[in-house]
């Protein structure tokens, strides 16, 4: 049978609506702001809403790049793009691209919902998505779920209008291989396209447009794997953390439950049941695209909620678009004066500004004016992540705000209050990383586990601004040994990095040590630098000490991950000095003084694949996190 085209739904049709028209200005307006506010000299430096894992997505950027800075292993789409701006001298611009990308979707969210509902309920629910505090601030965090979301949808939304025009399939499946390029989840588009096409479009079978979609989607895939199978021989870990995280779990439904209300508001929370009953039976009745929205969405929540079990705001923001068409079909449901209130009250809601930001789960709006939150507490999960139960919800004990706050915890007040905080301060001081050409690789010397934001924060962002791979080791396990070494002040990082050059005793090259600005162990290793070094008691000893550190690493090479290096607090075999120094892997753990039992018995129950022992140093080839790594021990 010959298709014919719906001229209702061709793109002058769609931008003669003026609810499109008032969208598409609101989208302007948006973007306009961010470009003049949200635009910084150093993203990874100086922007102020990135998220703990935005500089681990820089980093692996800039690693394709060219530069030598730390690479993880992450899917690879948005590290091309950050490579590309980096390249092209744009990458502050990100959180801009990355808006605009979220914006462009709400507008066809607003084209496909129109085609279902009436165009009225299709702009409120469309008009909460833009205006949504959590989904917009989750958009300029410079991570890779917000635009993996919206590629994902954007493909919901060719796939159903390819009933009109079916050279949009392949668009379809473009659009789903860019997001699955983006992070793995939307490879559920695959399942859920399939079934919608078998129920509801079977005579597509027969089509070449149809598979060329999902050849494309396939094709796009193999071309990560690609990707990803050209960076074999750095640190990967990324992956084999996650793969670590697949198992069976039933504990993630309130979290969920209480995450979306904190995302979209409790009025969109309560819409959505209503409307996956009436989804549900116009998907029965062969209707492709709410089929396709249900099966993807009931796919990533059985997926986050059962399979993956690390739980996280942002994950939702995957189901953010399909459960907004159920909320549509709600809101078209319900009488003339009710459905304008409820619409009201779904802007309302997902615009209100909470006290946290982003992938804060913990608050959610209670009410507007003046504005009520309901808080929750976290506990942490075997995997890291945040559990909730039932009572941790404290709804007995709400929080209320003075109305003013409203201006001050919205996103643009937060936006603007950054940029004016900023222009406030005197300029930081900055060092060019060309002068760290010749440097092996830097250490960051910590006093507490907190400097810098943490392990896993300093090792990218350090690693971003020196591009140099860094390492995180503590201070104190090696201090007695800086005497020896030949120290020279570099200069500092802004305020939160002063950089010295070392030369290690018997070594030739030179390495970068971090300190934390303003803390202890910049003024230990300042008065160092303004001294001479210590000569060494025994030299042949020291010597010696590098040639076992060089004998171990060889042992290990094919270790692209962890180098656990544990000691005792009386050690003095020199080569533990050297192992972080030598060690090709930024993934380096030092224990604290007096710590070295607890770092034994954390990795007691590691696969061992191997053993050696050097002098009288043992050393085990062990599996972490299903990566080969290598556990050094001084201990007895």
């Amino acid at each position: 049978m010959a298709r014919r085209h719906n001229e209702s739904t061709s793109p002058r049709a769609f931008f003669r609506d003026p609810h499109t028209r008032i969208l598409v200005l609101a989208c302007a307006l948006h973007l306009a702001f961010l470009a003049a506010f949200l635009v910084y000299p150093d993203f990874n430096l100086d922007y102020p809403f990135l998220d703990e894992d935005s500089a681990d997505w820089i980093s692996n950027g800039l690693h394709l790049a060219g530069h030598d800075v730390r690479f993880t292993g992450r899917a690879p789409l948005l590290p091309l793009l950050i490579a590309l701006l980096d390249r092209l001298g744009f990458l502050s611009w990100l959180p801009v691209l990355t808006a605009a990308l979220y914006d462009i979707t709400v507008l066809a969210f607003h084209g496909l919902a129109a085609r279902l509902v009436p165009r009225r309920a299709a702009f409120a629910v469309a008009l909460a998505l833009l205006a949504g505090f959590s989904l917009q601030g989750l958009a300029i965090q410079g991570m890779a779920d917000a635009p993996a979301a919206c590629l994902l949808f954007l493909s919901v939304c060719a796939f159903a209008a390819a009933d009109d025009r079916p050279w949009l399939y392949g668009a379809s499946g473009l659009l789903a291989g860019l997001a699955a390029l983006t992070q793995p989840a939307p490879v559920l588009w695959a399942p859920a396209a399939a079934l919608t096409v078998l129920v509801c479009r079977r005579r597509d079978l027969r089509t070449a447009a149809l598979w060329s979609g999902f050849l494309l989607f396939a094709g796009v895939l193999a071309l990560g794997q690609g990707i990803h199978s050209s960076q074999s021989g750095t640190a990967t870990i990324f992956p084999a953390r996650q793969w670590a995280l697949f198992r069976l779990h039933g504990g993630s439904s309130l979290f969920y439950l209480y995450a979306f209300a904190s995302l979209l508001g409790i009025p969109a929370l309560l819409l959505l049941g209503p409307g996956l009953l009436v989804t549900a039976r116009k998907a029965l009745s062969r209707s492709a695209p709410h089929l396709l929205s249900l099966a993807l969405l009931g796919g990533l929540l059985a997926f986050f909620g059962l399979l993956y079990d690390f739980n996280a705001k942002r994950f939702l923001v995957y189901s953010a678009f399909p459960a907004a068409l159920l909320i549509a079909e709600a809101l078209a449901r319900l009488p003339a004066r009710a459905s304008g209130v409820a619409a009201a009250l779904l802007v309302v809601g997902a615009a209100l500004p909470l006290p946290g930001f982003g992938n804060d789960p913990a608050w959610v709006g209670v009410w507007p004016l003046p504005p009520v939150y309901a808080e929750a507490t976290f506990t942490s999960s075997p995997t890291g992540s945040p559990e909730l139960k039932a009572g941790d919800i404290r709804l007995g004990r709400l929080v209320r705000l003075p109305v003013e706050s409203l201006v001050r915890l919205s996103l643009p007040g937060r936006i603007w209050q950054a940029r004016a905080q900023r222009e406030a301060r005197p300029p930081e001081p900055r060092l060019d990383p060309r002068l760290f050409a010749a440097d092996h690789s830097a250490l960051y010397l910590f006093e507490r586990e907190s400097d810098g934001g943490g392990r896993h924060r300093t090792l990218s962002r350090l690693s971003n601004a020196l591009l140099k791979p860094a390492k995180f080791v503590p201070a104190a396990a090696f201090e007695r040994d800086w005497p020896y070494l030949r120290i020279s002040e570099v200069g500092f990082q802004t305020r939160d990095y002063a950089v010295f050059r070392a030369r290690l005793p018997e070594t030739a090259g030179t390495w970068l040590l971090v300190a934390p600005g303003g803390s202890g162990v910049e003024r230990r290793l300042r008065a160092l630098a303004s001294g001479s070094p210590r000569p060494v008691p025994d030299p042949a000893g020291w010597r010696q000490g590098r040639r076992r550190a060089e004998e171990i690493l060889r042992y290990l090479r094919g270790n692209d991950t962890y180098l656990a290096v544990a000691a005792g607090d009386g050690d003095s075999d020199p080569s533990r000095l050297y192992l972080p120094f030598l060690c090709e892997s930024p993934e380096v753990i030092v224990n604290e003084p007096g710590r070295g039992p607890e770092l034994l018995r954390f990795l007691a129950d590691a696969p061992i694949l191997d053993e050696r022992r050097f002098g009288a140093v043992q050393v085990k080839k062990i599996r972490l996190f299903g990566r080969e790594s290598g556990l050094v021990s001084y201990l007895p």
